[in-house]
């Protein structure tokens, strides 16, 4: 009768030895892994709204009409929709969901005030410039923030 206990308690001990290597051996992961592509069409397309902004702003307030501007609109925001496409289509990656999502909502919310008013004042185009800038200054720091050195992604290895 001890002889089974004593062997119980071992095969207890060894089954929890073996699930906690085995748990030791899992990584959890909540972010997902930096993507060289995805960071090169968020400054692509940062780089295409700042210059539809340059290049607006070198225009004159009154002959800023919708229709000289409707083609580029209808540009940047299929190349924002394809950001958001591909980052939804990656796991872990509300962040960025997010963040893409807020810029594509503000470029169709100020595309359509253009239409509305019929010209894109100064006092607007000047912030909203800056605003886009912010905004996609951040999707590219978070886009940034996965790229992780392999030692950092390691929590078991030293540091350097």
């Amino acid at each position: 009768m001890f002889t089974a206990s004593v062997q119980a308690a071992g095969f207890r001990l060894a089954l929890l030895a073996l699930l906690l290597l085995s748990a030791a051996a899992c990584s959890v992961k909540f972010v997902p892994d930096y993507d060289a592509a995805t960071f090169e069409e968020i400054l692509k397309t940062g780089k295409a709204v700042d210059r539809f902004y340059g290049e607006m702003l070198e225009v004159p307030e009154s002959d800023r009409t919708y229709a000289m501007y409707s083609t580029r609109y209808v540009a940047i925001e299929t190349d924002l929709r394809s950001l958001l496409t591909r980052n939804k289509a990656r796991p872990l990656n509300q962040e960025s969901i997010q963040i893409n999502e807020i810029i594509l909502k503000l470029w169709l919310k100020y595309k359509d005030r253009h239409r509305t008013t019929g010209v894109y004042r100064d006092g607007d185009a000047r912030p909203d410039r800056g605003r886009f800038t912010r905004l996609f200054t951040a999707a590219a720091d978070a886009e940034a923030a996965k790229k992780l050195d392999a030692d950092d992604r390691n929590p078991d290895k030293s540091s350097k």
